[in-house]
C-alpha cells in the first residue's frame, strides 16, 4: 500500500466524466487516476476550494454523524478492484476500536478529506500513470509534428525514414539470425476453417 494524495480533478474527453488524480505522497509524478461520479466530483472540489455552504452537504452530514456517535475516520484504502468497480475500505476508530466500513473510493476520499484522514491505494490494483513520461512523450510527438513539417519533398521523406528502417532491417537480421528449424515445428500452419 502507498500513500497517496488528491492532486486534482479532470474530465474524461470521451465521455467527459470526472476523473480524479490521486499522486504518490513520495513521488508526485506518479498518478493513478480513478473515474468518478459528478456529485462525487463536486463533494471533493468543494472542500478542496475550502466552500462554506449554509447548510451541510452529504459527506459533511455523514462527518458530522461519525464525530456525533464518538468516532472518527483515521484513514481510507483502496483495496481492490471488482465487476469493473474500484473497492475501499473507510477506517473508522472509536475508543481505541478500529471498524472498516465497505465503501466507494469516492464517498471514502471526501471523508477522509473532511477528516484529514491519511488515503492509501494497492498500487497493483490501479494503474500507474507517471507525469514525466507523459510530458516527454507529448514533447517526443511535437516534435516529430515540427520535424513533419520539414518533409516537403520524396528526397525529405527517405532522409527522414531511412534511420528508422535501417533500425528495422537490422533487427530483423537478428532475429533471423537466431531462429532455428524447430522453431517452425512450434507453428500451426494449417489454414483454419470456418
Amino acid at each position: 500500500m502507498i500513500e497517496v494524495k488528491v492532486k486534482n480533478i479532470g474530465l474524461d474527453s470521451i465521455t467527459g466524466s470526472p476523473i480524479l488524480m490521486l499522486a504518490d505522497v513520495n513521488n508526485e509524478d506518479d498518478i493513478y487516476p480513478i473515474w468518478i461520479g459528478i456529485s462525487e466530483a463536486e463533494g471533493i472540489i468543494i472542500k478542496q476550494a475550502g466552500i462554506t455552504t449554509p447548510r451541510p452537504l452529504t459527506y459533511d452530514l455523514f462527518k458530522n454523524t461519525i464525530e456525533k456517535l464518538g468516532a472518527k475516520v483515521k484513514k481510507v484504502a483502496i483495496v481492490d478492484y471488482k465487476d469493473n468497480a474500484y473497492i475501499a475500505e473507510l477506517v473508522l476508530e472509536r475508543n481505541g476500536i478500529e471498524i472498516v466500513i465497505d465503501a466507494r473510493p469516492s464517498d471514502a476520499i471526501n471523508l477522509a478529506l473532511r477528516f484529514n484522514a491519511p488515503i492509501y491505494l494497492n498500487e497493483n490494483v490501479v494503474k500507474k500513470l507517471n507525469l514525466k513520461d507523459i510530458k516527454e512523450a507529448i514533447a517526443k510527438q511535437q516534435a516529430q509534428v515540427k520535424e513533419d513539417e520539414n518533409i516537403k519533398t520524396v528526397e525529405d521523406l527517405e532522409k527522414a525514414t531511412s534511420d528508422e528502417i535501417d533500425k528495422e532491417l537490422e533487427e530483423f537480421r537478428k532475429m533471423l539470425e537466431n531462429i532455428k528449424p524447430e522453431d517452425f515445428a512450434k507453428m500451426d500452419f494449417k489454414k483454419k476453417e470456418n
